[in-house]
C-alpha cells in the first residue's frame, strides 16, 4: 500500500466520463502505476488495454536520461478500488484577483485530488511512457530522483471492475488509439531538433540551389503523382536517401545517434557533407543541373515523369538506391566520386532495358523487396564496384533478373557494365 497522495488537479466532464488532470511526480509514477497484468486477472481486460511492452521503453529512459529538454504528452491513468477524493478549491479574494465574477465552472474545476494508498492505477494510454519513466527512475536512483522536479500530465479516470465497466474502459482503449493521430515522417523531418538527418534535410531545403526553389514535395507520403510538373522527389525520399548517405556505424547506433543532437560542428560536418554530394551528383548529371537552373515557376519537362514512365532519377524511388548503393560501392573500396561518374552514365529511361519489368510495368511503378533488391543489384554491377565479381556473380545476378522478369534465358540479358 503507498502512503496517501495530494496532487494538483483540475476536474472535467466530457460525455460520461469524469476525468482529472493532474500532475504527477516521476516517483509516483513509478511506485502506483501498475503493468495490467500485474494488477488484473481479466484475460479480456489484458487483451484489449495491455499493449506489447517493446524496446521503446527503453529508448523513452534513454531519451529522459540524455534529453535536458525533455517533454511528454499525457499519459491516461485507470483507477478502480481505494477511494479517490475530490477537493474543490475555495478561492478567496486578494489584492490581486476579485473571484465574484468567475465563472462557476471555472471555480468548480480546480481542486486537489487525493490518493489514498489502496488505489489500483493502470494506463489506460502511455503504457510505453511510464515503463520508460520506471526504467529512468531506476537508473537515476532514488534519493536523485526525489530532488528532481519531473512530472508529467496524467489524465485519471474511474474505472469499474465490472462486464459494463470493462466494456466502457476497451471502448476509452480503443477511442484513443483510434483517433490519436500520428506524427507523419513529413512532420518530423520539418520538426525534429535532434535527428541529424531532419536537420540536414532542412538545411538542403532552405539553403541548397537544387531545392530552395521549392523542387522537393513536402506532402505526406513518398510517392508522387506522374503529372506533377513541380517537384523532382518527396520529402521522404530525401530523408532516406540522407539517412544511407549520412549513417556512421551500425544501423542500431546510428538511429540511437539520431535521437539527441550531436554538438554544432558535428551539425555542421554533416549539413557540408550532404551540399557536398548534391553538388557532385549536380556537376555529372545533366538534368539535375537543369533542374537546379529552372526557374522557380517552370514546369518540369515532361520527359522526365510522364504515365508513360520516364527518368527513373525523378521517381522517389530513386534516391535511396542510389544512396544505398553509394555506401555499399564505398564498402568494396570505391570512391565516391568514381560512384557518382558511372551512376551519372547509367540508363535511366524506365520504359527501357534494364528497369522495364524490374522497376516499371508498363503503367505503374514495381517497388516490391525483391524488385528493389535487384535494382539495387543491377546499379552495382553496372558501376563496376566488384569487378572480380566476389559478390555480385554474373550468374546468380542473371538467374534473379530472369525470375522477376519471367522470361527465358536468351531473352533476359544483363547491362553493360560503365567504365
Amino acid at each position: 500500500m503507498a502512503t496517501p497522495l495530494q496532487i494538483p488537479a483540475m476536474r472535467g466532464v466530457m460525455g460520461d466520463w469524469i476525468y482529472y488532470v493532474a500532475l504527477l511526480p516521476f516517483r509516483e509514477v513509478s511506485n502506483r502505476i501498475k503493468k495490467t497484468e500485474e494488477i488484473h486477472s481479466s484475460p479480456l481486460l489484458r487483451t484489449m488495454i495491455q499493449r506489447a511492452l517493446t524496446d521503446r521503453s527503453k529508448k523513452i529512459a534513454d531519451y529522459l536520461k540524455s534529453q535536458q529538454q525533455r517533454f511528454f504528452n499525457a499519459i491516461v491513468v485507470g483507477v478502480y478500488e481505494g477511494e479517490p477524493e475530490w477537493h474543490r478549491l475555495n478561492i478567496r479574494k486578494s489584492e490581486l484577483f476579485d473571484p465574484v465574477n468567475l465563472d462557476a465552472r471555472v471555480a468548480e474545476s480546480l481542486g486537489i485530488l487525493t490518493l489514498c494508498g489502496d488505489e489500483k492505477l493502470f494506463a489506460v494510454d502511455g503504457q510505453h511512457r511510464v515503463e520508460g519513466i520506471k526504467e529512468f527512475s531506476r537508473v537515476v536512483g532514488v534519493g536523485k530522483l526525489e530532488s528532481q522536479e519531473d512530472e508529467i500530465c496524467a489524465i485519471f479516470v474511474a474505472h469499474d471492475n465490472s462486464p459494463t465497466g470493462l466494456q466502457k474502459t476497451r471502448r476509452l482503449f480503443a477511442t484513443l488509439n483510434r483517433y490519436a493521430k500520428p506524427v507523419s515522417l513529413t512532420e518530423i523531418i520539418a520538426l525534429d531538433e535532434d535527428d541529424v538527418v531532419a536537420i540536414t534535410c532542412r538545411d538542403l531545403l532552405e539553403n541548397h540551389p537544387l531545392f530552395r526553389t521549392g523542387r522537393v514535395s513536402l506532402r505526406k507520403g513518398r510517392g508522387l503523382s506522374p503529372n506533377d510538373d513541380k517537384h523532382f522527389t518527396s520529402l521522404p525520399a530525401l530523408y532516406e536517401a540522407m539517412d544511407f548517405y549520412l549513417m556512421e556505424g551500425s544501423r542500431v547506433s546510428w538511429k540511437k545517434f539520431k535521437t539527441l543532437r550531436p554538438k554544432e560542428d558535428v551539425v555542421q560536418e554533416h549539413i557540408e557533407r550532404s551540399h557536398n554530394f548534391w553538388d557532385l551528383l549536380i556537376g555529372a548529371i545533366p538534368a539535375l543541373q537543369k533542374i537546379k537552373n529552372l526557374e522557380k515557376d517552370k514546369p518540369l519537362p515532361k520527359k522526365y515523369r510522364s504515365t508513360n514512365g520516364g527518368d527513373l532519377l525523378f521517381r522517389p524511388i530513386a534516391l535511396p538506391l542510389i544512396a544505398k548503393c553509394l555506401r555499399r560501392a564505398q564498402n568494396m573500396q570505391m570512391s565516391e566520386i568514381t560512384f557518382i561518374e558511372r551512376v551519372a552514365k547509367m540508363p535511366r529511361s524506365l520504359a527501357k532495358s534494364p528497369w522495364l519489368g524490374v522497376l516499371w510495368d508498363g503503367s505503374n511503378m514495381l517497388i516490391g523487396d525483391k524488385n528493389k533488391k535487384l535494382a539495387e543489384s543491377l546499379i552495382l554491377w553496372m558501376v563496376d564496384c566488384d569487378p572480380d565479381e566476389r559478390k555480385y556473380k554474373r550468374m546468380n545476378l542473371k538467374n534473379r533478373l530472369k525470375e522477376v522478369l519471367n522470361k527465358p534465358d536468351d531473352e533476359c540479358r544483363l547491362p553493360a557494365k560503365l567504365k
